[in-house]
């Protein structure tokens, strides 16, 4: 018999055997690599951010009302017994100033129609002018508000668009703009004010024949 070395078989047995075993474990690496990722928990609604103090009727007075008389001043034509006379921005610091004005009033119409905004604050009872036949009370203005929700918030766009009119004018220093801008603001703050705060308002003939009570009651002892 012929003697047969198999020391070179073995060899090669264990190293096909090494390979398979790696070629398995090569593939079980590429399969799981290929599994799709676990898709991420749902994400619960996140608590705002905000708390909101101020009503409605604060913002209007603090912030809406002495920023739209500003840019309305700012640019204005008075007509008196000594003659016309004729009013705008001559320095930087008038224009920086309107701009600023401008700049309140676009933010502040953001704030009327955030989520949770109501008319009045907690406790308060009476609304500016409250004693003028016409004039809405807290709850009546709320009412009309949660009921023509959109309605609202056009005139909050609205009246921003206005601030972004005045904006441009201002910064073009172009006075004819900052009067244009002025008359659609007046508009706009009618509009919103009829729907919203007096719509059944008789306007007085004279300021001093209006019967609003802007202060609040003093007990009496």
């Amino acid at each position: 018999a012929i003697p047969m070395n198999t020391q070179p078989l073995r060899n090669k047995t264990v190293s096909i055997g090494l390979c398979l075993a790696a070629a398995m474990v090569v593939t079980a690496c590429q399969q799981q690599s290929a599994a799709p990722a676990p898709s991420p928990a749902p994400q619960t609604k996140a608590e705002s951010a905000f708390k909101l103090v101020a009503g409605v009727q604060d913002i209007m007075a603090l912030e809406v009302d002495p920023s739209a008389d500003a840019l309305w001043e700012s640019v204005s034509t008075t007509v008196a017994k000594d003659g016309t006379h004729e009013h705008k921005p001559t320095t930087e610091a008038d224009w920086l100033k309107a701009r600023g004005h401008a700049l309140v009033l676009i933010e502040a119409s953001n704030l009327l129609v955030m989520d949770g905004r109501k008319v009045a604050r907690e406790g308060v009872q009476k609304l500016e002018d409250h004693g003028t036949p016409g004039n809405l009370s807290p709850q009546e203005s709320q009412k009309a508000i949660d009921e023509n929700r959109a309605e609202f918030v056009s005139f909050a766009n609205a009246l921003r668009g206005a601030g972004e009119q005045f904006l441009t004018a201002i910064e073009a220093k172009n006075a004819q703009g900052v009067m244009d801008a002025g008359a659609t603001m007046d508009q706009v703050c009618e509009g919103c004010h009829l729907k919203f705060w007096y719509p059944g308002q008789k306007i007085p003939r004279f300021p001093n024949e209006a019967p609003e009570v802007d202060q609040p009651e003093v007990n009496k002892k």
